[in-house]
C-alpha cells in the first residue's frame, strides 16, 4: 500500500510539471489554427477582389461587392480592415512622358485601418472620383510611375489588377500571457 501511494504521488508531481507545457502546446495549436484561418479568409477575399476588377467592374462597384463579401476577421466598416484596389497600366501612347512605363492608372482605398499600399509610385499623383477613380493625366504625370514593380511584367497597353487587404487578427487564447505573440496585422495581395 505504501508503494502505491508513492507511485500515485510521483504521478501527480509529474503531471503538475507537464501540465503547463501541455497547456502552452494546446493554446499554441488553437491560436495558430485561428491565425491561419484568418489569413486564408484575407487571401481568398483579395483574390476575389482582383478577379472582380479584372472583369470591367468599376472600382466603386467592386468596393460595394467586397464589403458585402467580407466575413470575420475582415470588416471594412469598423476599423479592423482596409481594402486597396489598384489598376496598373503600361502606357501605349507614343510620345507621352509615360510611354511604355508601368503607372498607377486607378486606385481606391476603403476602410479605416491604418495601412498603405506596397505598390509605390514616384509621387502622389491625382485621381478622379467615383466610380472609376482614374488618374488625371495618366499619359504624362510621371509621379504615377511605379518604382517597385518587376520590369517586363506588362506589355505595352497591358493592364494588371491588384487587390490588397489589411486586417487585424484578434487572439482567441491567452497565449500572450505566456510571452508568445502572434502578429496582429494580416496582409494579402492578389494580381490578375
Amino acid at each position: 500500500m505504501t508503494r502505491r501511494r508513492r507511485d500515485a504521488g510521483q504521478s501527480m508531481i509529474e503531471f503538475a510539471i507537464a501540465l503547463p507545457f501541455l497547456t502552452l502546446l494546446a493554446l499554441g495549436l488553437i491560436e495558430l489554427s485561428s491565425a491561419l484561418l484568418d489569413q486564408h479568409v484575407v487571401t481568398r477575399l483579395a483574390r476575389e477582389g482582383s478577379n472582380l476588377i479584372s472583369r470591367d467592374t468599376t472600382l466603386q462597384d467592386a468596393v460595394t461587392a467586397m464589403r458585402s463579401m467580407a466575413t470575420r476577421p475582415v470588416n471594412f466598416d469598423n476599423g479592423t480592415s482596409t481594402l486597396i484596389l489598384s489598376v496598373i497600366k503600361n502606357v501605349p501612347t507614343v510620345g507621352a512622358a509615360n510611354y511604355n512605363q508601368n503607372i498607377l492608372y486607378q486606385r481606391v482605398q476603403y476602410g479605416t485601418l491604418s495601412a498603405s499600399s506596397l505598390l509605390q509610385t514616384r509621387g502622389s499623383g491625382s485621381f478622379g472620383g467615383a466610380p472609376d477613380y482614374q488618374a488625371n493625366n495618366s499619359d504624362n504625370d510621371t509621379s504615377l510611375q511605379l518604382t517597385n514593380l518587376p520590369p517586363g511584367l506588362l506589355t505595352t497597353g497591358g493592364l494588371l489588377y491588384v487587390t490588397e487587404i489589411y486586417s487585424t487578427h484578434t487572439m482567441m487564447t491567452p497565449l500572450d500571457n505566456f510571452g508568445v505573440h502572434v502578429p496582429p496585422k494580416l496582409y494579402s495581395i492578389a494580381y490578375f
